[in-house]
């Protein structure tokens, strides 16, 4: 299925180091190395001289795209059209999210003419591989042939784009966890950044590396690199934020920070325009909050078509909670709300914690698509007090919904209120903004 989202227009837009990194060498596709162009992109002119509309094409799989790992409204593109606006607020500047998950190099090539260079693109922004090397395991004879036709798929993409006057900047991808296995050896994913900077050294094409930076975070502060990852493969909205960071670096050579951004507002919209037409509404809801939501919504549509699912709630494991939250696509709600039990707020393995809670937040969302989204509601609603570790458990749960470009729900730190009373502000805030 194919994903595809445009974003025009003015937007609002941290960091990042692009890395030349350390040239590892392969017994295959030894290719020889010329400097990378010093000189700044022509994109980067255009844009400050905002003379003409510039566009952009991003074009990859399902890292491009907009899916549930990235909260299902945005992805980088869409980010890099924010960071580029914060770079260059006169530009007129369009960014084309042409990701399509599950999307080898080769699938990207068969689409290429219609989704990439019939819009005429100043800049093509590339990220293919993480589908390319999804081979398993194999002779060394049918790895070489696999990473020597991805490289030359590269090399035609980069071709098939610069004859029709169109810059290319190509992307490493993300690391990933060792539960890849078998399909995806994470050592391999470096194996392919590594042809990725050689192809873009031969060819004189600047590339994005996102997989030194982020091993090395990953090595220097995991609980950064786990916030930014989503799931075994997948990057979160934080990790999509710094990409897009990482390429705004590369076609501006300045470092813009998106730190600031917030979700799209309303977050609920689709769900509230359902309520003003009258029309029958499904919520999932963790089943003690069900009481206070019901009341939220009666309160505002007292004669709406309500149906609350309570996501179950009775046995008191982190892993049973995201059990039961697995359930939630098969009942194709209009809204989800996502919470954690107190006492499932201590744990004993962070990385564990972050990893559980993540596919928590990443099955209550639609595979693709903005059909319903989520909102987390802060556990310290339910409770009179948290221990220090659960304080702990409760800062990672709000960053971990945060990261997936979703809303938070939480006492404001100017007043206090009542689980009821905070929900009903929520609420109401999102009618107005709709």
């Amino acid at each position: 299925m194919k994903k595809e989202s445009v974003v025009r227009g003015r937007g609002r837009g941290a960091l990042f180091h692009m890395s030349s990194a350390l040239l590892i060498g392969f017994p295959v596709l030894m290719l020889p190395l010329v400097a990378q162009p010093s000189a700044p992109l022509q994109t980067a002119q255009l844009l400050a001289e905002a003379r003409e509309p510039v566009r952009i094409v991003c074009f990859g799989d399902s890292i491009t795209g907009i899916y549930y790992h990235s909260g299902n409204r945005r992805a980088w593109p869409e980010m890099l059209e924010i960071a580029l606006t914060r770079l260059y607020p006169k530009a007129s500047l369009e960014v084309i999210n042409a990701g399509v998950s599950g999307n080898t190099s080769a699938q990207g090539l068969a689409r290429i003419q219609r989704d990439v260079l019939d819009r005429k693109p100043q800049l093509v922004v590339v990220m293919f591989g993480m589908n390319d090397l999804a081979y398993g395991s194999v002779s060394p004879e049918r790895d070489a042939a696999e990473k020597a036709a991805f490289v030359n798929r590269l090399k035609t993409i980069i071709t098939q784009c610069r004859a029709i006057d169109a810059e290319v900047i190509l992307c490493t991808q993300n690391p990933i966890c060792a539960e890849a296995l078998p399909r995806r050896p994470p050592e391999r994913v470096g194996e392919f950044a590594e042809l990725i900077r050689r192809t873009g050294a031969e060819l004189g094409v600047p590339v994005t590396d996102i997989y030194t930076e982020w091993t090395t975070l990953r090595k220097t502060t995991p609980r950064a690199w786990r916030l930014l990852m989503s799931e075994t493969i997948h990057p979160a909205m934080a990790g999509h934020m710094r990409i897009a960071e990482a390429v705004a670096k590369t076609i501006s050579g300045r470092v813009v920070s998106l730190s600031d951004v917030l979700p799209e507002q309303p977050v609920c919209g689709g769900l509230i325009a359902r309520l003003k037409e009258g029309k029958p509404v499904k919520l999932a809801v963790p089943a003690r909050l069900e009481p206070a939501i019901r009341a939220m919504v009666l309160r505002r549509f007292p004669s709406a078509a309500l149906t609350i699912i309570p996501v179950a709630e009775e046995k008191a494991t982190l892993a049973a909670a995201v059990e039961a939250y697995k359930k939630v696509r098969d009942l194709k709600p209009d809204f989800v709300f996502v919470s954690l039990a107190p006492e499932l707020l201590s744990f004993e393995d962070e990385e564990s914690f972050i990893r559980q809670v993540s596919w928590l937040i990443d099955e209550s969302l639609p595979f693709s698509g903005p059909v319903w989204t989520a909102v987390g509601v802060d556990p310290i609603l339910l409770t009179a007090g948290l221990t220090q570790k659960q304080q702990t458990g409760l800062d990672l749960f709000r960053d971990i919904v945060r990261g997936h470009d979703l809303d938070w729900i939480g006492q404001p730190a100017d007043s206090s209120g009542s689980l009821q009373t905070v929900l009903n502000q929520w609420f109401g805030k999102q009618i107005e903004e709709k």
